[in-house]
C-alpha cells in the first residue's frame, strides 16, 4: 500500500518522556482495569482481570521498549500470580491429580459437549440486535489492540488501509484459527481471543470487524457465507474508495489479495479449495440483512 502512519504531526520521533497517543489509551485501560480488580469480589471476575491486565502491559512493554524495566517485573511479577493458586485454578488445593491420557481427557470433553450442544446452544442463542452488538470498537481489548498500530495523527483517507493490514497481519499471525468439529452455537469475546490466542471463523471476523470499525471503517461487515461445498465459513467484507476488499483472517493470505473488482473477488475467492456460492447473511455494528 506504501502509506506508513505518521509519528507525529512534524514527522519527527516523539520526544523521551512524552507518551504517545496508544501509550495513553493503554495506560487509562489499565488503570480502569486496575480500579475494578480493588473493587470486585469474584475471585472469577479477579482472574479475567489479571488476565487482562497482563496483556495490556505486554503491549505498553512493546511500544515503549526494554528500558522500562520496572514494568517488565511487574507484569512478570503478575504472571506469576497469574501461574500461582491465585490466577490459576488447576494450581488450587483441592484442584485434582494431572491425568496420564490428554487424548482419553479430550475424548470425554467431546462427547460432553455433544451430549450438551442443546443446552450451550439455547444459553448462546442472540437476537439480531445482539449479533450487530457484537462488532464493538469501544471494547476495551479491541481498542488497546488497535492503539498498538493507531499512531498519533492516525488519519483514515491517509493511513487507513497501511494501518488495516498491520492489524490484519497481527491478528493472522498471533491468533490460531481452529475449526470446531462440535456443533456449537458460541461466541468469544475479544478478551478472551486475546488472551487465549484462538478462535474459530467467525469470531475472528467479528474481532477484525470490530478493529476495523476503531480505525473509523463503518463500511466493513462481517459475512457468513456458503461454500460450493456446503460448508459455511465467515470473512470480512468493506469498500475503500471504489475498491472492495475481503478479508479472511483464517487463511495465511496477502492483505490486498481479495482487493479490486468486486465481482473478480468474489469469483477469486475460496476456502481449502471450495469457492464461494453466496452469503447468508451478513452485519456490522449498524446493519443486520440476511440473503434468501
Amino acid at each position: 500500500m506504501g502509506m506508513e502512519p505518521k509519528s507525529s504531526s512534524s514527522g519527527q520521533l516523539p520526544q523521551p518522556g512524552l507518551k504517545s497517543a496508544a501509550e495513553q489509551v493503554l495506560l487509562k485501560n489499565l488503570q480502569a482495569l486496575e480500579a475494578e480488580l480493588n473493587e470486585t469480589t469474584s475471585l472469577k471476575r479477579k482472574d479475567e482481570l489479571l488476565q487482562q491486565i497482563s496483556l495490556l502491559k505486554e503491549q505498553l512493554i512493546r511500544l515503549q521498549g526494554p528500558e522500562y524495566s520496572v514494568l517488565q517485573r511487574e507484569n512478570k511479577e503478575l504472571k506469576a500470580r497469574l501461574s500461582g493458586p491465585e490466577g490459576n485454578p488447576a494450581a488450587r488445593p483441592g484442584a485434582g491429580p494431572e491425568a496420564p491420557d490428554l487424548q482419553k481427557r479430550l475424548r470425554l470433553y467431546a462427547l460432553l459437549l455433544k451430549k450438551y450442544a442443546a443446552v450451550v446452544n439455547a444459553a448462546e442463542r442472540k437476537t439480531v440486535g445482539e449479533v450487530k452488538a457484537l462488532v464493538n470498537k469501544d471494547d476495551l481489548t479491541v481498542d488497546s489492540f488497535v492503539s498498538q498500530f493507531k499512531r498519533e495523527g492516525y488519519s483514515f483517507d491517509a493511513h487507513y488501509l497501511a494501518v488495516a493490514e498491520q492489524v490484519f497481519n497481527a491478528i493472522v499471525k498471533d491468533i490460531d484459527f481452529v475449526k470446531a468439529d462440535v456443533e456449537l452455537n458460541f461466541w468469544l469475546s475479544p478478551a478472551e481471543i486475546v488472551r487465549e490466542r484462538v478462535a474459530d471463523d467467525e469470531d475472528l471476523a467479528v474481532f477484525l470487524c470490530s478493529c476495523l470499525y476503531a480505525l473509523g471503517d463503518e463500511k466493513a461487515e462481517v459475512v457468513i457465507a456458503e461454500l460450493e461445498n456446503l460448508s459455511t465459513h465467515a470473512f470480512v467484507v468493506t469498500y475503500y474508495g471504489t475498491q472492495f476488499l475481503l478479508l479472511d483472517p483464517t487463511q495465511r493470505i496477502p492483505f490486498n489479495r481479495f482487493l479490486g473488482d468486486k465481482k473478480r473477488v468474489l469469483r477469486e475467492y475460496a476456502f481449502e479449495g471450495s469457492p464461494l456460492k453466496k452469503f447468508l447473511y451478513k452485519f456490522n455494528a449498524k446493519d443486520y440483512e440476511q440473503f434468501l
